[in-house]
């Protein structure tokens, strides 16, 4: 189908326009045909008198223009959101930490504790329709690899519509309950919705979903997220910086806001909501999802693992909750806590008042088309190249390869191809490394420069604390001898701190400057990829990002003058004027 119909499908609720798509394919009589048939969803809702809340409301009661629209049986949608995930290719991904060091269960740290675990998506921007295009992540270098999730949590109205057929009527009109999420389903109900979603999908608007670059048989299809998915887009995906995943138990608030503009929760020592509250009641998270937190807990995909060692144990439990619901706690709410649920109780299917479920589309890893090509490609050169610290010498691939040439027999020729596969796969696995220890220094070297202007910004204070001392004892020289002792001690504290802040600030410095000369470890290539990586991931428009980013710009000019051998650029009063502005060098640049 063209991309006009997959147009119409998928941005159905925010316009309507046949006429426009007559430029894009000749197929443009069968979607004015459609068209004609189609009720917008706001359009569709205003028809029932009577009904005590619409379909906007049960399905998209915040819109906006990067919106992904599936439709959904009564000319209704499902609102997804775009995560996307920064790698070198398919084969690669994006590795951070997850759950959580501090979701109040000191005792059952095996629950949750932070875990290294990867993501990624397996869509890239030329699987999708072109209009989905516009809602992507936007890199100047680089690639984002995509999977797409739900705005909201499943209302009851969309339950109804796909489960069982049900569209509201004169005699059937929609009621509040309709715009509440789903509960009371069990892991296998949830599983269900997403097969039979999509099969409706497949069956009435296959348009609607994405396909992969010569592929004709293999489609994007619903299902439940994953554990690491779910979390990713919780704590805001792409739309936050790395060091916030990496730092914070939630996601950037604005302003003076708490979680209770975020999420339904149960307030420390305050009472229970009375029940769930429709879709979209809060503020979204920065990936503009909503309820990802409170509200009703939701299910994954995955079986629940305990978190030991940096490393998730090998016993599959219960399945996962995320999220928390209306009856949760603060620590309960928070995207990295980890609920382990039984599939089965005595004597039924396990389900609760306070879990639902959001959904995912995504597809397969390995379809066919033009992705095999793609995948060989990077498979061979993958493990190949100089990613090794430059200390290391030669890249013993190289060696294999000279001794494969000159095998003296079948083999010794075959033992030399597996041994040449064994460092293929230590190389690929020392890239990694290589690479995380490279953004690791970065990272390290951008908290580095922030300090130094934190600790400028308490150097400063002393020396304002210092003068006004000074002011007051020659303002009052008739002062008592017990009172000016007391004077005479406070300035001698405070030249003691404001002495004592100067040698912190001086070793701070020290720091930073090691790791800007680390950097010279690294491939100047790996290096400024990473430079550049990281300079993307902090475009959030929240404090810690803004600061970084001024961090990022002068390390960088720090890094490249190292590069072009200009040492003299790294002293101690060189590196004071990039990092500290001028009201903080008072004292401490000579």
């Amino acid at each position: 189908m063209c991309d006009a119909l997959s147009a119409h499908y998928t941005k159905l609720s925010t316009f309507f326009a046949p006429i426009a798509a007559m430029r894009y394919c000749a197929c443009a009589l069968l979607v004015g045909l459609f068209a004609s048939l189609w009720t917008p969803p706001a359009k569709a809702a205003l028809q029932v008198k009577g009904s005590a809340t619409t379909l906007e409301n049960a399905t998209n009661p915040h819109p906006a223009d990067d919106d992904i629209l599936l439709p959904i049986p009564c000319d209704a949608s499902m609102a997804l959101r775009a995560v996307g995930t920064r790698a070198d290719g398919y084969l690669w991904d994006l590795e951070t930490l997850f759950g959580c060091d501090n979701c109040d269960r000191v005792d059952r740290d095996y629950y949750e504790r932070r875990y290294k675990a990867a993501v990624s998506g397996p869509f890239s921007d030329k699987d999708l329709p072109r209009t989905w295009r516009l809602a992507l992540p936007k890199t100047e270098t680089g690639n984002y690899y995509y999977y797409f999730i739900g705005k909201y949590e499943i209302s009851n109205f969309q339950w109804k519509a796909v489960m069982e057929g049900w569209c509201p009527s004169a005699s059937s009109p929609m009621s509040a309950e309709d715009s509440r999420p789903k509960t009371n389903i069990s892991w296998f109900d949830a599983v269900n919705f997403t097969k039979s979603y999509t099969e409706w999908l497949l069956q009435n608007a296959p348009a609607s979903l994405p396909r992969f670059v010569g592929d004709a048989k293999n489609i994007g299809y619903l299902r439940l997220p994953t554990e690491v998915e779910w979390e990713y887009a919780a704590r805001g995906g792409h739309k936050v910086a790395r060091a916030s995943l990496h730092e914070r138990e939630f996601f950037p608030m604005e302003g003076d806001e708490d979680h209770s503009h975020y999420a339904v929760f149960r307030a420390e020592n305050g009472p229970a909501a009375e029940s769930v509250q429709p879709i979209g009641s809060r503020k979204p998270n920065p990936l503009d999802l909503y309820d990802s937190a409170g509200n009703v807990a939701e299910m994954v995909m995955d079986t629940f693992h305990f978190s030991l060692g940096g490393r998730l144990h090998g016993s599959a439990g219960g399945f996962i909750r995320k999220g928390g619901g209306f009856l949760s706690t603060l620590s309960e709410i928070l995207p990295g806590r980890r609920e382990e649920v039984a599939f089965f109780l005595g004597d039924r299917v396990n389900s609760a008042r306070d879990l639902g479920m959001r959904v995912v589309l995504s597809g397969i890893n390995t379809p066919s088309g033009n992705r095999p090509d793609a995948l060989d490609k990077e498979w061979k050169i993958a493990g190949e190249g100089s990613h090794l610290l430059l200390d290391q010498g030669k890249n013993p691939i190289e060696e294999i390869d000279r001794l494969i040439a000159a095998a003296g027999g079948p083999q010794e020729k075959e033992n030399l191809i597996r041994l040449r596969a064994i460092l293929k796969n230590n190389n690929i696995a020392l890239d990694r490394q290589n690479a995380a220890a490279a953004e690791g220094l970065i990272r390290s070297a951008l908290f580095m420069v922030e300090t130094v202007r934190n600790y400028g910004v308490r150097h400063k204070s002393f020396v304002n604390m210092i003068a006004n001392s000074v002011k007051e004892r020659e303002a009052a020289k008739g002062m008592s001898a017990s009172t000016r002792a007391a004077v005479e001690q406070t300035i001698s504290d405070l030249l003691a701190n404001k002495a004592g802040m100067a040698r912190a600030l001086d070793a701070a410095v020290g720091f930073y400057r090691s790791k800007v000369e680390e950097s010279l470890n690294y491939p100047e290539s790996l290096f400024a990829a990473k430079l550049t990586l990281m300079g993307e991931e902090l475009a959030g428009d929240d404090v810690l990002s803004r600061n970084m980013r001024k961090a990022h710009e002068i390390f960088m000019k720090h890094v490249q003058a190292l590069r072009l051998g200009k040492r003299s650029r790294l002293n101690r009063d060189m590196l004071l004027q990039d990092i500290l502005p001028e009201n903080l060098r008072d004292g401490l640049v000579k």
